[in-house]
């Protein structure tokens, strides 16, 4: 009976390890498909600055200057915060707990929602303004 008992409790144990890893998993597999999601989108940053330079360049009206501008700025603005964040994002969580690790991971999962909402509004307001004022 102490056996069966023994038993269960042992293998009760090494579920619960088991699924708190799978938790884990999980919750790092969700960041990580943000940061995916995110970085597919390091290409439109760069397309539009290139296209708002082009617009800068051809020097249609002091407004449309300094509107191509301001929307480099918060395009590089948002380039810079995913960076920032990369450099910061420790996958490992090394000689953590459990509840440390799922702490972390779920600030971490707001953060880089922050960025690639960020991300969306700066690129979708950048190709407004280029289609808007594209030179033909």
């Amino acid at each position: 009976m102490k056996k069966i008992i023994v038993a269960l409790c042992v293998s009760f144990v090494l579920f619960s390890c088991t699924d708190k890893k799978k938790q884990e998993t999980d919750m790092l597999n969700e960041v990580i498909k943000v940061h995916d999601r995110v970085m597919e989108k390091e290409n439109l940053i760069m397309i539009n600055k290139m296209q708002l330079d082009t617009l800068i360049k051809a020097n249609i009206s002091a407004h449309v200057t300094d509107s191509a501008k301001l929307h480099i700025t918060e395009l590089d603005s948002a380039d810079s915060r995913m960076e920032n964040w990369m450099h910061g994002f420790d996958a490992e969580n090394k000689g953590k707990s459990h509840d440390e690790i799922m702490t972390y991971l779920t600030a971490e999962k707001k953060k880089i929602d922050a960025i690639d909402s960020n991300f969306n509004i700066v690129v979708a307001n950048a190709s407004k303004f280029i289609k808007q004022n594209k030179t033909k």
